[in-house]
């Protein structure tokens, strides 16, 4: 831009001002024109906050899903009074705020927009929980480090991997699942030791659900994934002895803790 024509412009800026009034009481020229730009400043200020403000992610939680109630079989005692379900371990890549949406086995796809509302592993805990209550109905059943004061007679645990759409295109869910009785591992002559039955059930679980277009689907699919772990967790439960409360007395829980009531 040449030099004239920059006076051009100028002028005519200069023009405009000059048409402001200046008989006002109180205002000049220059002060108007610095009034305008501090109003131009502070609504570009206002209208960048309202964008950050309206940016934030889309939260999502896993649900409970309802499951067939599991009956005792004849003769049995059926599921422990009071079942404990441990804080899983979830693999280090899952393990973020952010939506992992698909693993590819070389790649993970991390979503930009879409969270989880709680901690991966706090929300796997508290759902499995709540389905296994659904389906054993006549056990109580609470999540590690809930305020409770009864001493647990089983542990479920899990341990999770793959929580996503996997290389399929599929929501896959890959994990083990450990189910075990609190006398499990008791030495033998011990009340409640050396009996049959009392070997931790621990098992590789790989479950694919539908392909999804949208995270709201795949977390959809992934908390009837969970479900399906309660079903496998609540048979299990179904065939342990039963340990009297006198017998749990500052037993050794997994994670090799005494407990004592």
């Amino acid at each position: 831009m040449t030099r004239h024509h920059t006076g051009q412009r100028l002028a005519r800026f200069s023009s405009s001002v000059a048409r402001i009034p200046a008989a006002l009481p109180g205002f000049s020229r220059r002060g108007v024109l610095g009034a305008s730009l501090r109003v131009g400043l502070w609504g570009t200020m206002a209208f960048a906050l309202a964008g950050c403000a309206g940016g934030g992610p889309t939260l999502y939680t896993l649900s409970v899903v309802p499951g067939a109630v599991v009956t005792s079989p004849a003769g049995t005692e059926g599921a422990p009074s009071y079942i404990e379900v441990r804080q899983p371990s979830v693999a280090s890549g899952l393990d973020r705020d952010r939506v992992v949406t698909a693993d590819s086995g070389y790649r993970l796809t991390v979503s930009a927009g879409d969270a989880w509302a709680d901690s991966l592993a706090g929300q796997v805990s508290r759902v499995l929980a709540g389905d296994l209550a659904q389906r054993l109905p006549h056990s109580n059943v609470f999540v590690e480090n809930d305020a409770v004061t009864a001493e647990p007679q089983a542990y479920v645990e899990l341990s999770l991997s793959r929580f996503s759409s996997g290389p399929s295109g599929l929501v896959e869910l890959d994990a083990v699942l450990s189910v075990q009785s609190a006398a499990a591992g008791v030495p033998a002559g011990s009340p409640g030791g050396g009996t049959t039955g009392t070997q931790p059930f621990i098992q590789r679980v790989t479950l694919r659900g539908p392909a999804v277009s949208s995270t709201e689907g795949m977390v959809q699919a992934l908390s009837q994934l969970v479900g399906q772990v309660a079903d496998l967790a609540a048979q299990r439960l179904n065939t342990l002895p039963h340990a009297l409360p006198s017998q749990l007395h500052a037993q050794t829980a997994p994670d090799g803790k005494a407990r004592s009531r």
